[in-house]
């Protein structure tokens, strides 16, 4: 509560000095600043931007709040922030632009278009259509941590997916894919004869002047919001997270000004100026209700004047007090997005913000439509902060179920060295396990992502930082010899371990000297092929040293094995040569781990390793 009360009287502060930009001139909206501005207080929000287009002209496009908490500069219309999944609309009218051109049918297989395109299911795979791709209805579970963290390239993501199984039979109802607009991205560009990110740009960003927007936060201007997500009992500033992997699911950023040309687009036919972009007829296609979305009790409790649900392709589609209203929204790691149509009235609006998790950009929709509808002001703000109350607790109820069946008194199997490790899924790929002190850590590509204690016998809890796995239970799997060869992560399935082989000659040293090299290290390189390095002693510049290495398909190593080699260190650096032609450096960067570079004739890898011992 003070945190909070504390983020309330900066913020505060800060609206008041800012908040006479840009103000609306529409009668309307007179009330919309003040409205805004209380808004983001209550949700905690550092920024936030906005736009609205009505008849064809932006009315309003302005910035509140800051681009990072506890910075100076302010967000305005200009501000980069992550669009997210508002990205299908893109990836849709992507397809929609090859459609017009014959390269592409809504209807195409594809496989015609990806041919190296597999999943689980024969049928699904034979006869799934860019239609089904675009509309959700794949059948197929989500599989996020297949790119959530990974570095897995969109080639690799959907590689991958071929081993998720089908949650529900192909076209039966909706459930929200994102690797499946992915492979629709993927399609594009292979149709096109380009990538995803080259067309985007060249059929939607250059046309309609869209020069804040991009497919990569490698192309991030400095006008850029900062990502904030709720750690510790309030928010604080996080990195941007890296999806190129996804593309066209969801890697675009954008600013509100830009996002307004998208809307004016979408509004006027798919005209821009003179310049036809897309096909009317292609537009009523996107918006047709493709698969039919199930309206919960609670919606229909906190949103009565809404009845139907459906997806079309790349749009979500509802009805609103008698009108019917397109939208999409976008989420990320401390990012949430929302851009809707009102098509009846020719009007617009988006809204980007910098607080994660957040429904505040959809509420505004709401409050933004009412205005022109000339409803009775309802403050959607407060009804949707009730409604996320609502649902928090509903998931803190069914999470008890699970976790009230904790079993007291109990201890691990072994001690936590013991599940200390490499392991991998077919499906998700790398998730490995590190001390830390007396407690242990889940890692994916050399970042924490969790923390794990111990629920009961060899069930631990993770504690995820992050906001897409929240916690889940995981259960270690003791093998016939007394090891742990497995485990299983509620939701997410099984990962084996995949260490390097441990002969009964491979020691793990001990040492006091936290500063020296003598110990166990673990990491993999590229982020891919676990190796272990064992330091016994260090006599001189000479370490005696152990090499031990696992097999790798991503890097075509097909063998494991382990070598005994005296290493040489030198100025803080060990260095050997485990096969012919192959140097291997480590360099400290602290007494917990090791910067590591492999040269051979063909290139470099790189890992960090973590001193396990």
């Amino acid at each position: 509560m003070v945190a909070r009360r504390l983020f309330c009287t900066l913020l505060a502060g800060i609206l008041i000095q800012i908040s006479g930009v840009g103000r609306a001139e529409e009668p309307r909206l007179t009330d919309l600043d003040s409205y805004v501005e209380t808004a983001m207080r209550i949700w905690q929000t550092p920024g936030l931007s906005l736009a609205i287009v009505k008849d064809g002209r932006v009315i309003l496009a302005k910035g509140y709040g800051l681009r990072r908490l506890g910075g100076t500069e302010p967000v305005d219309e200009n501000t980069v922030f992550a669009a997210a999944s508002i990205t299908k609309t893109f990836t849709a009218a992507a397809v929609a632009t090859l459609v017009a051109n014959g390269k592409m049918r809504w209807d195409d297989r594809v496989i015609d278009h990806l041919p190296a395109f597999r999943l689980h299911d024969s049928y699904a795979t034979h006869d799934m259509r860019l239609r089904d791709l675009l509309s959700h209805r794949s059948g197929l579970h989500r599989g996020d941590m297949i790119w959530y963290y990974s570095n897995f390239d969109r080639a690799e993501v959907l590689r991958r997916s071929q081993h998720l199984e089908m949650k529900s039979p192909l076209r039966s109802r909706f459930g929200y894919q994102n690797i499946m607009f992915t492979a629709a991205g993927e399609a594009v560009g292979a149709a096109a004869g380009t990538t995803w990110d080259a067309y985007v740009k060249d059929r939607f960003f250059i046309p309609l002047g869209m020069t804040n927007s991009s497919t990569s936060i490698k192309d991030l201007p400095r006008n850029s919001a900062t990502p904030h997500a709720h750690m510790n009992g309030e928010y604080r500033p996080i990195d941007w997270l890296q999806v190129d992997n996804i593309g066209a699911a969801g890697s675009i950023n954008s600013s509100a000004a830009d996002l307004a040309k998208w809307i004016k687009l979408q509004l006027d036919g798919g005209k821009y100026g003179d310049t036809t972009i897309l096909r009317t007829k292609d537009i009523a296609e996107m918006r047709r209700a493709h698969t039919v979305i199930n309206v919960s009790k609670t919606r229909r409790e906190y949103i009565p004047q809404s009845n139907l649900r459906a997806y079309g392709l790349g749009w979500y589609m509802a009805d609103y007090r008698g009108k019917k209203v397109l939208y999409h929204g976008g989420r990320l790691d401390g990012m949430s997005a929302h851009l809707a149509l009102l098509p009846d009235l020719n009007l617009g609006m988006v809204a980007l913000s910098n607080r994660g998790r957040s429904s505040l950009p959809a509420a505004l929709m709401y409050r933004i439509f009412d205005a022109y509808l000339d409803a009775t002001p309802t403050d959607w703000s407060s009804e949707f902060l009730a409604w996320n109350s609502v649902y928090q607790a509903k998931r803190k109820k069914r999470r008890a179920k699970v976790l009230d069946k904790h079993k007291f008194g109990t201890r691990p199997s072994m001690p936590l060295a013991g599940y200390v490790g490499f392991y991998d899924s077919q499906v998700y790929g790398p998730l490995d396990i590190w001390p830390s002190g007396d407690k242990l850590l889940v890692t994916r590509n050399n970042r924490v992502i969790g923390d794990l204690t111990h629920w009961h016998y060899d069930t631990f809890i993770a504690n995820f930082r992050t906001r897409v796995l929240r916690d889940r239970l995981i259960t270690f799997r003791i093998g016939k010899t007394g090891t742990v060869d497995a485990f299983d992560i509620e939701f997410s399935g099984e990962f084996t371990r995949s260490d390097p082989p441990q002969t009964p000659d491979l020691r793990k040293p001990m040492t006091a000297d936290k500063t020296s090299f003598v110990g166990t290290w673990m990491g993999r390189w590229d982020n891919k092929q676990p190796h272990t390095l064992i330091v016994e002693s260090i006599e001189g510049k000479t370490a005696k040293s152990t090499y031990a290495w696992a097999p790798s398909d991503a890097l075509k190593v097909s063998k494991e094995g382990s070598t005994p080699i005296d290493g040489t260190v030198t100025d803080g650096t060990l260095t050997l040569s485990p096969f012919d032609g192959v140097t291997v450096s480590y360099t400290r960067r602290n007494d917990a781990t090791l910067d590591a570079t492999y040269k051979d004739g063909s290139g470099e890898r790189r890992a960090t390793l973590r001193r396990i011992r």
